[in-house]
């Protein structure tokens, strides 16, 4: 791949500042959680929760508006396009299966 070369088509940065914003949320609730384990400080501990809840909904919220999954639904059962212009691949470095070659086994 050229380094000139987009990697998505949406290179919205509205797209990736909103997945922040989520994610920072999931981070700050895993990290209340954590501190809630050690310290017994429950109000600063649930406001922290409580703040990492909320931007992680306003995130998501903000994300699904923006990127809208909801309008390009990827469907897996027909083929995506291929950006290989090339010929169809050969079977010529497949491995061969070998000859059977049981071993005999001696019966008594």
């Amino acid at each position: 791949m050229k380094v000139t070369e987009k990697i998505s088509a949406d290179s919205n940065p509205a797209v990736l500042g909103t997945a922040l914003v989520a994610g920072l949320g999931v981070i700050l609730a895993v990290l209340a959680l954590g501190l809630g384990v050690v310290q017994g400080d429950t109000g600063f501990t649930g406001m922290m929760l409580a703040a990492g809840g909320l931007l992680f909904v306003l995130g998501l919220a903000g994300w699904i508006g923006v990127a809208q999954p909801h309008k390009r639904f990827d469907d897996i059962s027909q083929p995506a396009p291929s950006d290989h212009h090339h010929d169809a691949h050969s079977d010529e470095h497949a491995i061969e299966a070998a000859a059977d070659h049981s071993p005999e086994v001696a019966h008594h």
